[in-house]
């Protein structure tokens, strides 16, 4: 649904390897790092979660990035964040922190932006800024959620991709389970930490919201 191309392939091949000359990474580390990446973001059950989704978050990055105050920190947690995706598992988040704590170990990148990484990565398991967080944590969050504020066809093709991802879960379980998600997010004051992110996506996520919960209730009562 979310189909990644060899072009998108080269594209992010190539964006990858900017990053780790730009962070003077060991180059033998950082390539192994790019394997595992293309493969964990393309195993077959990831409809959603696979490079084009970050491929879409990096380039939203690159128009918010005159707002980041450390832009390697949110692109290296754009890259791992959902390096570890199993739907029958509570633990993803911990388990990608751990594993780009290991990898950028391995790279030998700078001390100080490992540990920023790992905590924007797990921020992704509520998806909620405290009050002390720096505002490029509340960016990266954003920016893993502008799917929501993206055009109706697009959400249409995304509500459906995430349900393929759970298509182990009976179906009353799911529509259950992803309302109560949705209704967590449209009962906060907003949607979005940003103000940049806020104007180009608050409106349009909470209508695309709305007509997801509206198509879950009709599944649930067959009406």
């Amino acid at each position: 649904m979310f189909v990644h191309t060899a072009e998108n392939q080269g594209w992010l091949r190539a964006r990858w390897q900017a990053l780790a000359t730009h962070l003077d990474a060991d180059r033998v580390a950082a390539d192994a790092a790019w394997d595992a990446l293309v493969r964990h973001y393309g195993e077959p059950h990831r409809a959603y979660h696979n490079l084009s989704h970050i491929m879409a978050m990096l380039r939203h990055a690159d128009t918010e990035r005159q707002h980041m105050i450390q832009p390697e920190v949110v692109e290296l947690a754009t890259w791992f964040h959902d390096i570890i995706y199993d739907t029958h598992s509570t633990d993803n988040e911990a388990r990608s922190a751990a594993w780009a704590h290991h990898a950028m170990h391995a790279m030998r990148i700078d001390a100080q932006l490992i540990a920023p990484v790992g905590q924007y990565i797990l921020a992704t398991q509520k998806h909620e800024a405290e009050a002390q967080a720096s505002s490029d944590l509340r960016l990266f969050l954003d920016l893993d959620l502008a799917i929501l504020g993206s055009s109706p066809e697009t959400y249409r093709r995304y509500s459906q991709a995430v349900r393929a991802e759970y298509d182990w879960v009976p179906l009353q379980a799911y529509c259950t389970g992803r309302s109560e998600i949705l209704r967590r997010f449209v009962a906060r004051p907003a949607l979005f930490f940003t103000p940049s992110m806020h104007t180009r996506f608050e409106a349009q996520a909470r209508n695309n919201i709305a007509w997801e919960m509206k198509e879950l209730s009709s599944l649930q009562t067959g009406k």
